[in-house]
């Protein structure tokens, strides 16, 4: 069952075009291959805990002045990127979109998609994030599924994610779909150990586009959630 589908498993989604949201997260898990999926529900105790995992991590750190034991989970995720982390987060934000195939059909698209991202997610869990745009550049409407937390939060600060952002998209409302992965998976396909993961696990850029933009896949940096200058598409 997908994460997705773990949520709402009686909803109906008949019709739903060009692909049910449910049915999408199942294809990119055959593709991606992560090892569990997370439903993002928007909840202050689940951003909490991403944020937590990144202080552990060594990507995040307390505020100034902030206590470890604060809640750090409304405080923009910029403010929490230690030092090291923050300028090399503003310089792959600034070029997000630089790998973008541009006019490549979607045959061509799908074949790199395949080779690009076929097991990138091994070792990692899926975190499927239904979201509503708070800001005008990008599509009002999406889900997004990404292997890095530090992505998530990165959408967190610029849209609402969670269960409305879902229900909208299941009463039939055009909506984008964005894959990211950071493209260095944990583990090879027999299990063993390839790495172990960093504070900021980052494969090569790469971005593609399939059904005029309706699908945005992308890899690298988690900072390109940020910085892609997303569309709205009408489905």
């Amino acid at each position: 069952m997908t994460a997705l589908a773990q949520r709402s498993a009686d909803s109906t989604t008949a019709g739903a075009e060009p692909r049910d949201p449910r049915t999408w997260e199942a294809a990119v898990r055959r593709v991606v291959r992560a090892d569990r999926a997370e439903l993002v529900d928007g909840s202050r105790d689940q951003r909490h805990r991403l944020v937590t995992t990144g202080v552990r991590h060594g990507a995040l750190q307390t505020a100034p002045g902030v206590g470890g034991g604060c809640d750090l989970s409304a405080r923009p995720l910029v403010d929490l990127l230690v030092p090291a982390l923050r300028a090399r987060w503003e310089a792959d934000a600034a070029a997000a979109h630089g790998a973008l195939v541009d006019g490549a059909d979607d045959a061509s698209v799908l074949a790199e998609v395949m080779a690009r991202f076929t097991g990138a997610a091994r070792g990692r869990t899926l975190w499927v994030a239904p979201f509503s745009s708070r800001v005008g550049e990008g599509p009002a409407l999406g889900v997004l599924a990404t292997d890095s937390p530090l992505a998530v939060l990165a959408l967190q600060d610029r849209a609402d994610t969670g269960v409305a952002a879902m229900a909208r998209v299941d009463a039939g409302e055009p909506w984008t779909a964005l894959v990211h992965s950071v493209r260095l998976p944990l583990v090879d396909e027999h299990c063993h150990a390839l790495r172990d993961d960093v504070a900021w696990p980052a494969g090569p850029r790469w971005c593609g586009e399939l059904r005029g933009g309706a699908e945005v896949w992308t890899c690298g940096s988690p900072a390109v959630v940020s910085g892609l200058p997303w569309r709205a598409v009408d489905r």
